[in-house]
């Protein structure tokens, strides 16, 4: 099945243009002139039924009026007679359909319903339908240009090894334009529009097994569908084909909607940045990055067994300072020449510096000098991929630059590292003969540096916990009403996935406090309320109470201070905790955000958590070694590490905790979680919750 859609998809035998313009000059006119042009050799069927002819060749009333089958049909009428196109071509058995008009999902209740009624036409014809606001689909070697996009009016376009999957139409013409003037060129464009039936996942599950096509380049301004995105991603690694990703118009309703002060750290650009990355999909913060990375991150493969560190060779010290500096900016490992590369250098009387830095000044303007470098350094186990900086030489004399580099990677081993250039110079004809030698080649250092920093990023830890959401906890949530549950509820919740807290007990409201307590003093007294989830603020809380007499003044002040910050609230009991201390505080906290689903957010814990921002998001649920790694990401838990001889906290623990929270997500009453502080003990003691947060589906 998936076969015959991907020929009907950018091969078609056959395509039908609903609505095609006999006017050269208008939008609708514009597929057919462009299929003309580029060589498209199927059959072209314009749709008109109020001419004989559009363009000089016959025009058919319908797409069932045609009598052959038709691959492919664009639809190229207003939202309502697109509907009507759109159940002739069903009934015509058309392959693939894509849409142009706008009028639907974005045009309110009425546009909600037309594409609704689109998506049912689709499903029940069997039918793959793109759009609608689709620009069309685009693929260079069959000449296949079914776009009303201008830039496809150019007189010959490219036929490159490269994928764009766009959810904005005009930005194909983009990167068709800047990828021209770049050397890059491409295989294949689709615009999916509003993805009512496809999106990016599904279209990508398609194209993934085309064997012209070595990558993909993905515009979005949301995730629709998160399961084909990652279905999709799946196929691409599995088929080593990188996707690259440029991301704009992430919502943040997520952050407008929370309570808890995992909202003020995870926003939906952390949250849709950490499903791109547990899917293995790169996100270019450049668009020159989006161009230049997947046939980059396709040509260089970081070899098995050599270490994930970049080494930087030039012939400019200033220049390879500046690819230095930003690779070391997106967190790479910068490794210099190792001693034995050292030694053979001094033999064959090669500069090379006295830092990180490989800088072979002018002497890499000889050929036999910067052949024997490069070789010398890409065959070298202690390398794992080699940045060639060339100074002017790139823009003045192209073969001088670039052969010894060339050279040296043809003659190389399979298990060389492999080589990426940078020329700082405008040099694009040294830019083409590194790349047609398999050297992937930068225009700018910023996407050099960020296209490295994919290229060393490993893969993201299974995000599969080994559990499900225990039973009792399960059960606990039911009985939930809604809203936000108060600390004594949503911390029995905790604890039955594992998580423990201090030693408490609660004081019924209006009680007087008992002459002992089932610990000692000094304690930590709290108002337990639904309607104080940020007691810091309410003044509902009291830290280090020495006494019962402290305790019983602290109750009451606490009362008065909420009674102010928040008149008329609902007090369910005082929570007395014995008072615990540790190496330091984290906060895991878990939210549901609109376009990236479940996520789990790790932080330094406490009142400074939101002020610092130094946090870590994963999809959630999560395995042990995803959490890991997020506690690596933040910053300031280095000072639990044995930072400086301090004693190192339990940050396995934390770890363990970390991911049994994320069984949350596994529920999804549970709109938003959150645990802070959590107090780390000593490496061994493992980690105590102190304060809980809940808040569910009102029921």
């Amino acid at each position: 099945m998936r076969d015959t859609l991907l020929g009907a998809l950018v091969s078609p035998a056959s395509i039908a243009l609903v609505g095609a313009s006999n006017s050269e000059g208008k939008l609708t006119a514009r597929p057919m002139r462009f299929l003309r042009r580029h060589g498209y050799a199927g059959r072209i069927f314009p749709v008109n039924p109020a001419r004989e002819t559009v363009l000089g060749e016959k025009a058919w009333p319908s797409v069932s009026a045609i009598p052959e089958k038709v691959d492919f049909a664009y639809i190229l009428v207003d939202a309502d007679p697109a509907i009507a196109a759109l159940k002739d071509c069903a009934a015509a058995g058309v392959k693939v359909a894509a849409i142009l008009a706008d009028g639907f999902a974005e045009a309110g209740e009425e546009g909600e319903r037309r594409q609704a009624e689109v998506q049912r036409i689709a499903s029940d014809a069997g039918m793959l339908l793109i759009g609608p606001n689709s620009m069309g689909v685009v693929h260079t070697p069959a000449g296949f240009a079914a776009t009303t996009n201008a830039a496809f009016g150019a007189k010959e376009i490219g036929r490159g090894r490269l994928a764009v999957i766009s959810q904005s139409g005009s930005v194909i013409g983009t990167l068709l334009s800047r990828g021209a003037a770049r050397g890059i060129d491409f295989s294949t464009f689709v615009s999916v529009g509003n993805e009512a039936s496809s999106g990016i996942g599904e279209i990508g599950e398609i194209l993934v097994d085309h064997p012209e096509i070595d990558g993909f380049l993905l515009f979005m301004e949301t995730i629709r569908d998160r399961e084909a995105l990652g279905r999709f991603a799946a196929k691409a690694k599995a088929a080593e084909k990188p996707v690259v990703a440029y991301m704009i118009g992430k919502s943040e309703e997520g952050q407008a909607l929370s309570v808890s002060h995992t909202g003020a750290l995870t926003g939906s650009a952390e949250a849709a940045d950490a499903l791109l990355r547990s899917f293995g999909i790169r996100k270019a913060e450049q668009l020159e990055t989006l161009l230049e990375a997947p046939g980059a991150l396709f040509k260089a493969r970081l070899k098995s067994g050599r270490p994930r560190s970049a080494t930087v060779i030039a012939t400019t010290g200033g220049g390879g300072a500046m690819v230095v500096d930003q690779l070391s900016a997106r967190g790479v490992t910068i490794a210099g020449a190792s001693a034995a590369t050292r030694a053979h250098f001094a033999e064959h009387k090669i500069p090379c510096g006295h830092g990180k830095l490989v800088d072979v000044t002018l002497a890499g303007a000889r050929y036999e000098v910067m052949k024997e470098a490069v070789s010398t350094l890409i065959k070298d186990p202690e390398t794992g991929v080699l940045i060639v900086a060339i100074g002017s030489s790139a823009q003045f004399d192209p073969e001088l630059a670039v052969k010894p580099i060339v050279d040296a990677v043809a003659e190389a081993p399979a298990d060389a590292a492999p080589v990426l250039a940078f020329p700082l110079p405008h040099a694009p004809d040294s830019m083409r003969l590194l790349e047609e030698g398999g050297v992937p080649t930068f225009r700018t250092v910023e996407s050099c540096a960020e296209t490295i920093a994919m290229l060393m990023a490993g893969a993201a830890p299974s995000s599969s916990p080994a559990d499900g959401l225990p039973e009792a906890a399960r059960k606990q949530i039911e009985a939930l009403t809604g809203g936000i549950a108060d600390e004594v509820t949503a911390g029995a919740i905790f604890q039955n996935l594992g998580l423990t807290g201090p030693g408490q007990t609660v004081l019924d409201p209006g009680t007087d406090v008992p002459e002992t307590l089932p610990f000692a003093f000094p304690v930590v007294a709290k108002l337990v309320s639904p309607d104080l989830p940020h007691k810091t603020e309410a003044g509902a809380i009291r830290v280090g109470l020495k006494s019962r007499d402290e305790l019983v003044t602290a109750v009451a002040e606490m009362q008065a201070s909420a009674e102010q910050y928040r008149p008329g609230f609902r007090l369910s009991g005082v929570l007395v905790q014995e008072l615990c201390t540790g190496l330091g505080e984290a906060l895991i906290g878990l939210s549901r955000d609109p376009v990236a689903g479940p996520v789990v957010t790790v932080a330094m814990g406490g009142v400074m958590t939101e002020i610092y921002k130094d946090s870590a998001v994963r999809p959630a649920p999560l395995s042990i070694e995803a959490a890991r790694e997020m506690i690596e990401e933040v910053k300031g838990f280095a000072l639990l590490r044995g930072f400086r001889g301090r004693p190192k906290g339990d940050l396995e623990a934390l770890a363990k905790a970390v991911a049994a929270f994320s069984l949350l997500a596994l529920d999804e009453r549970i709109e938003e979680a959150e645990a802070n502080p959590v107090l780390v003990m000593e490496d061994g003691g493992g980690v105590v919750m102190l304060d809980a947060l809940i808040r569910c589906h009102v029921t």
